[in-house]
């Protein structure tokens, strides 16, 4: 399988095949096709959800929006599409949603970073690529939240969450380059909050004053 959960080839096909059934049974007025389709995409939902949220409570609510949203749209849907790659598309613009009705926070200080936040920030600032996939996260959430909100998207889903360009254009509804874009804006960015944290915990520890 993909990083997406998605599967690819025949076994795709035949996943599009009785996604549209749901679809159709959904659209005659069968609420347990619904259903049915919210089991067969819920880890895939809640996934990109935790991807984007720290809080357990607001991934269940994020989750829960995107899948009524879907519900809501499904008179929109593509006659014989894949199902995941639409519900994968709606839950990031949900959560896109989510972080741009945040208020912007003022820059995080290190100590305020977990061991596993520092261990990242180190990684950002040298230009390697992230370990913790959650310390990631919560990185870039806490010391981007000045950053564009679909920006943050683009460097979660990279590279907290290991999806391809191409994936997270799917998931984004752009193409892949624009996404290499944002990543390209999005980790330099992230390169310099690192270095700015690090250049405060340096100047702490040498007791400069400002």
């Amino acid at each position: 399988m993909t990083p997406m959960d998605i599967p690819s080839t025949g076994l795709a096909n035949a996943n599009a095949s009785q996604d549209w059934d749901l679809v159709q049974r959904c659209l005659q007025g069968d609420s347990m096709a619904f259903a049915d389709l919210v089991r067969r995409y819920e880890r895939l939902v809640f996934r990109i959800a935790g991807g984007f949220l720290r809080d357990r409570s607001e991934v269940e609510d994020v989750a829960q929006e995107a899948f009524l949203k879907a519900y809501e749209a499904l008179s929109g849907f593509r006659a014989g599409a894949p199902f995941g790659p639409w519900i994968a598309q709606i839950a990031t613009r949900t959560c896109y949603d989510r972080l741009r009705a945040r208020q912007r926070r003022g820059e995080v200080a290190w100590d305020d970073l977990s061991l596993s936040e520092q261990s990242e920030a180190r990684s950002f600032a040298a230009g390697r690529p992230a370990d913790d996939a959650a310390a990631a996260r919560d990185l870039a959430e806490r010391a981007l939240s000045g950053l564009p909100p679909k920006d943050r998207q683009a460097l979660i889903l990279a590279d907290a969450m290991g999806h391809t360009a191409a994936e997270v254009g799917q998931m984004m509804g752009c193409t892949a380059l624009a996404v290499r874009l944002r990543l390209h804006r999005a980790r330099r960015a992230m390169r310099q909050a690192a270095e700015r944290l690090l250049d405060g915990i340096g100047k702490t520890e040498r007791g400069d004053s400002k």
